[in-house]
């Protein structure tokens, strides 16, 4: 009697599938196999090798394996030659293990096969957590409320529950709420489809889209995606590289006392500059601009980059350096300004955000500048605005290449009557008495060789005295208070840090500014 079943052997040198024996003589071969993995000498079958294999004391030498695909190989048995080829092995036993127990099929899945009448291919895209929730987000507007046909969530694979939702918040526009995780069943001028919104583990957002024509997903997925750009909340709006909106605020154009030269250099680079884009597009010029202003610290140069923002209903970028976590997230940004175009990128300090000169020091973000802004890929439709304090720094790939930055605008300590504009801005949001023009003139001018930003600093000074003395409003005596305090500070800023020595001295001194 001929025994049908099929027995598989691991052993060390070759697997070998043995069938179709009569039955003492498999039952006889199982015995000996089993000695043989115990490690047993054979007294009935020797041992096998790589090339030969022995049966019932007859030799079968065994075909090399095929060199093309090495998965088939032939032996002889006494019921001829019987070729094995383990590719189609494995492909048949999955197909088995199929059969005999097909995989649960979820509820979900189930409902959507049934929405869709019977077929179904996925498309799915993600994106990381921010940008992500703001593709979801645009979701909501792209497709009208009308359109949804059910809206769910499958939890354990059985029951139905209600979607998850999350919120996001659209700078002065509040919080917004948008689908986190849940399916969506959609229909749309007679089409039919399911999007199913999840979380990653690592925090991306995932979209799924479902159709029953192959390709599909796909298409609608791209469709929501340039839709995003053209009309989506990052249209027009100022927000930072990690997609953390910003107000454009009206008082820094009135805090900020112009220099006239460099107020007209940069609306004519760029407030007008945005605005003849689309005509230097037509005519196929190039319709990048690149622009550093440079100066010492607390010159007001992020102050008349945000002038910039604040004057224009661009969309806006801001890049600095405390953002840079990894590498490609310059690059990213950079596609994401020329898909916002026309937008303006403002890159906050340069010389600490990746574009160090290589005769400091290598850096890695550097050359992801290099090709952002004038690379392979054309830059249209975007002006760079950057600051820094120290152009000297700047590799020379960056500041002396046009077409990456054409112009660089020295922006120089405040002279008299910007440090008197200066102090008469924020005396207007500041309550005080009536400063004397006289007075306020000879503060002014003891005040030579200060900042911006100290200045600012000796009116915050004065009305910091001014509340400490119990009075409600700067006087003239605060002010001079205020002056004299900064100057001793600020000079403190250049006296060497005291180290210690060997002296024998006991005394210690203490210096206060």
């Amino acid at each position: 009697m001929m025994c049908r079943k099929k027995w598989m052997w691991n052993h060390p040198l070759r697997t070998i599938w043995i069938g179709e024996y009569m039955q003492k003589d498999y039952d006889d071969y199982e015995d000996e196999m089993m000695r043989l993995a115990m490690g047993m000498d054979s007294g009935k079958f020797p041992p096998f090798t790589k090339n030969n294999t022995e049966y019932g004391g007859k030799l079968a030498k065994t075909n090399q394996p095929n060199e093309e695909t090495d998965s088939k190989f032939s032996i002889k048995t006494p019921m001829g030659d019987i070729e094995i080829d383990f590719e189609q092995m494995e492909v048949a036993k999955k197909n088995a293990k199929m059969n005999v127990s097909p995989p649960e099929t979820t509820l979900g899945r189930k409902m959507t096969i049934e929405f869709l009448e019977g077929k179904e291919f996925h498309d799915f895209n993600y994106w990381n957590h921010n940008f992500g929730s703001l593709i979801k987000l645009h979701m909501e507007q792209f497709y009208e409320k009308d359109n949804i046909v059910k809206e769910f969530d499958v939890e354990n694979g059985c029951v139905i529950t209600k979607p998850t939702y999350g919120n996001i918040t659209i700078g002065s526009e509040g919080a917004k709420r948008f689908l986190q995780s849940g399916f969506r069943f959609y229909e749309r001028n007679g089409e039919k489809f399911v999007v199913i919104s999840s979380m990653d583990q690592d925090g991306d957002q995932r979209l799924v889209f479902v159709a029953s024509k192959e390709g599909r997903g796909l298409e609608l997925i791209e469709e929501l995606e340039e839709d995003f750009y053209r009309n989506g909340p990052l249209k027009g709006a100022f927000f930072d590289m990690k997609y953390n909106f910003i107000e454009r605020s009206k008082n820094v154009e009135k805090l900020l006392a112009w220099n006239p030269e460099i107020k007209k250099q940069l609306e004519k680079d760029v407030i007008q500059f945005l605005n003849i884009m689309p005509i230097l597009n037509e005519k196929g010029l190039p319709n990048s601009r690149g622009i550093i202003l440079a100066g010492p610290p607390g010159t007001g140069k992020t102050m008349y980059a945000k002038a910039l923002a604040s004057k224009t209903k661009t969309t806006t970028i801001l890049i600095s350096a405390e953002m840079i976590s990894q590498r490609f997230e310059v690059k990213t940004i950079f596609q994401m300004a020329r898909k916002l175009a026309p937008s303006l990128v403002i890159i906050e300090d340069i010389d600490t955000a990746g574009t160090v000169s290589r005769r400091v020091t290598d850096h890695p973000i550097l050359g992801e500048y290099l090709q952002s802004m004038d690379g392979m890929e054309a830059n249209n439709g975007v002006v760079v605005v950057a600051t820094t304090n120290h152009t000297e720094n700047i590799d020379p790939a960056i500041s002396d290449r046009p077409g990456r930055f054409d112009r660089i605008i020295q922006v120089p300590l405040p002279d008299k009557s910007q440090r008197k504009q200066i102090i008469q801005n924020l005396l207007k949001i500041i309550p005080s008495e009536k400063i004397p023009n006289k007075a306020l003139v000879s503060i002014c001018s003891r005040s030579s060789g200060l900042s911006g930003a100290w200045i600012k600093e000796l009116v915050q000074t004065s009305f910091i005295e001014t509340v400490s003395n119990g009075r409600e409003k700067i006087t003239l005596e605060d002010l001079e208070y205020g002056l004299q305090d900064v100057l001793g500070r600020r000079g403190m800023a250049y006296i060497p840090t005291m180290t210690l020595n060997n002296t024998k001295s006991d005394n210690s001194s203490v210096y206060v500014a």
